[in-house]
């Protein structure tokens, strides 16, 4: 339904429509929605390792590369009605091996995240990483600026 989208928009609009079918069913609610894909550089989605694949084959794609961490986030209010962002996060990772992350995967489940490597300080894939620029809290779900920013407006 989404596919034909780009990356960014798609994200939207995959929060404006969680928020709203939840906004629907608690009209005198406020809601908050997000959605978020992770890119390489060339556009290419990543997305969840399929079961029985090594999702460590899937990391090593990403060591030297940079990749864009798309949120989409949409606030509905009763005051305000909606409001919605694309929050984004650029992560360059240092050049790694298949050894280098085998040590460092060892006591971490990489099966549950699209790009197979945690970026959040207490996941060992996050010492692979060498830099980090846009919306930190955008590249973890929830660009919690513009959640703070609705809020305030819908007090």
């Amino acid at each position: 339904v989404y596919d034909h989208l780009d990356v960014g928009d798609r994200v939207v609009a995959l929060a404006q429509d969680k928020c709203k079918l939840i906004a629907g069913q608690y009209p005198d609610r406020v809601v908050i929605a997000a959605d978020t894909l992770t890119a390489h550089k060339n556009g290419t989605v990543f997305t969840k390792p399929k079961p029985g694949s090594d999702p460590l084959d899937a990391a090593l794609q990403l060591s030297g590369e940079t990749i864009e961490v798309y949120t989409g986030c949409c606030v509905y209010s009763p005051k305000n009605g909606y409001a919605d962002t694309l929050a984004s996060a650029t992560i360059e990772y240092q050049d790694f091996t298949r050894e280098r992350l085998e040590v460092v995967a060892k006591n971490d489940n990489p099966q549950i995240r699209s790009g197979a490597l945690g970026v959040f300080v207490d996941a060992p894939g996050f010492t692979l990483v060498k830099k980090v620029s846009g919306s930190y809290t955008g590249m973890y779900g929830l660009p919690t600026e513009f959640v703070y920013e609705q809020l305030a407006l819908s007090a």
